[in-house]
């Protein structure tokens, strides 16, 4: 869910809360550009590298790494992607560069002068093998590769750990509905570790998360977000354990990813994620990519409690959930996926048969009863590039036993290269959004157009900023609004800022239940 202005706010707080947000946008530091180079420590990963400078998830982290590749042929051993030879410093591509690498997946990549260079399918699987550690973690500015000195045994030779601490303090202007108080904090705590045999087919990763809140007790959080074995078979792989999938192309609303559950207890756009038990057969064929997937358990969906801010008006009873299923949380979910490139263009199809990710909230006695049905849906994400356009779609068909419904997400993002004479991108964002369940849906876009813009300063601490408002095509005072930043402080700090904002006058739709709850939350994020 989008954020949007607030309704109730009288003019001067409004000027006073657009001044606070352009101060905290102003105040992070923009290190000097080193023209595209990086240094990392020296456990630092490729994919490490390529997961914390992919600029959001319409990119693949096999895009950047293939991207970082193609600019750095000699850093790596006999062509080899897993081996970064000692003391290189890599250059690193631009947006643009990385989103032109899904029309080479088919080719083979730029040979250096003396470097073996394998087809690139062959590579893309290989990519595929590579265990994603953290996804956050802050990458320095050159890449050094060292030894192992100390003999240990072979298992733990293969062993990586990766920590993160957040810092989660988050003021909101004005008191909530139900009288919450302004000021919520919260922290987390998440570990990765994996491991990866000599001849890298097996890989093994587990990820706990830990999440405290000063004040509403359904954020707490005690979960496993990845724990999983991958059987990599050369043109295919074979996951089993809890793992997080994302598919789709567009920027401000997610229709065809349903595999995991979303956590918005975390971020109210859904983009957090929950772990989801599977089984998953990858197939790498020169006619797409094929994966299938069993997904044995449900996970419900979280709501804030009665202290928590972002809440319904009435509390939401999770003793009384109800399931279309007699299985209930056990019901065998399946999803098939196919995908490919054809030059550049990107096409993916999706089908997805199970339980609902988003429940259905009926009414009882001042309370409301989740509902989850069964739930069919055809699934389609494109998106084309053109130069320095990016054309996106994502469209699905949902069927339950109570309604057919249609959703579609379509525009463009178009990027200038190199603004002001610096090594700065600015991308402008324009996407509409369309939901046949108009009020009835569970999202704020039934009818509705979102505008962006996304500035990359590709300096050393990878600072950014996204700004995006939507806008109610059939009603004017309903429109949202919200505000990302980060940049990184040092070798292990990064600094992040996210602002929301809600507007609406309307009490049938579900923004106006939000329009006390505008905020802004500071997240220091520490790596060790």
């Amino acid at each position: 869910m989008l954020a949007s202005w607030p309704a109730s706010l009288p003019a001067p707080m409004k000027g006073q809360w657009l001044a606070a947000l352009c101060f905290l946008v102003c105040a992070i530091p923009a290190a000097a550009s080193t023209g595209g180079q990086l240094q990392v420590q020296p456990n630092d990963t490729l994919w490490r590298i390529a997961n914390d400078i992919r600029p959001d998830h319409s990119i693949s982290v096999t895009q950047v790494m293939l991207a970082i590749y193609e600019l750095n042929p000699q850093a790596f051993g006999q062509g080899d992607l897993n081996r970064l030879l000692h003391g290189v410093t890599l250059q690193l591509p631009d947006r643009e560069h990385m989103l032109r690498q899904s029309s080479q997946l088919s080719a083979e990549p730029a040979e250096a002068p003396g470097v073996a260079t394998e087809p690139a399918p062959q590579m893309e699987a290989t990519l595929a093998a590579v265990p994603p550690p953290l996804s956050s973690n802050p990458v320095a500015t050159a890449v050094v590769v060292t030894e192992v000195s100390d003999p240990a045994p072979v298992f733990w030779q293969n062993v990586e750990w990766f920590s993160q601490l957040n810092l989660m303090p988050r003021w909101y202007p004005q008191t909530g509905l139900q009288q919450q108080a302004q000021w919520h904090s919260s922290i987390s705590l998440e570990f990765e570790g994996y491991w990866q045999s000599d001849d890298r087919s097996h890989t093994l990763v587990f990820s706990p998360y830990l999440r405290w809140d000063q004040r509403d007790s359904a954020r707490h959080l005690l979960d496993i977000s990845e724990a999983y074995w991958l059987y990599f078979g050369g043109d295919w792989e074979l996951r089993a354990g809890i793992n997080k999938v994302f598919w789709g192309a567009v920027e401000s609303q997610r229709l065809v990813d349903i595999i995991n559950q979303r956590d918005l207890l975390d971020r109210p756009d859904g983009e957090s994620k929950l772990g989801q038990p599977m089984l998953q057969l990858s197939l790498i064929r020169d006619y797409g990519t094929v994966q299938a997937y069993l997904l044995p358990y449900f996970r419900e969906r979280k709501f804030a409690g009665e202290e928590g801010r972002l809440r319904l008006p009435q509390r939401v009873d999770f003793s009384n959930t109800l399931y279309e299923s007699r299985h209930k949380r056990n019901h065998l979910d399946w999803a098939l996926r196919w995908s490919q490139q054809f030059s550049s263009l990107d096409l993916g199809l999706s089908y997805f048969q199970g339980t609902a990710r988003e429940p259905v909230l009926l009414p009882t006695e001042q309370q409301l009863a989740p509902y989850y049905p069964q739930l069919k849906q055809l699934g389609l994400d494109a998106q084309w590039i053109l130069g320095s356009w990016l054309w996106k779609t994502e469209a699905v068909y949902r069927h339950t036993a109570a309604e057919h419904s249609k959703a579609l997400v379509t525009g463009f993002e178009y990027t200038q290269v190199g603004i002001n004479d610096h090594f700065w991108d600015l991308g402008w964002l324009l996407e509409y959004q369309y939901d046949s369940r108009g009020l009835g849906a569970a999202t704020i876009a039934q009818n509705d157009l979102f505008a962006g813009w996304r500035l990359a300063l590709n300096d050393a601490a990878g600072s950014e900023i996204l700004f995006g408002m939507m806008q109610d095509l059939d009603r004017s005072h309903s429109r949202s609004a919200y505000l990302e930043a980060s940049t990184r402080l040092g070798e292990r700090l990064r600094l992040r800022v996210d602002g929301w904002l809600f507007h609406s006058r309307y009490p049938d739709e579900l923004l106006y239940w939000l329009r006390r709850d505008d905020y802004i939350q500071l997240t220091l994020e520490y790596y060790f």
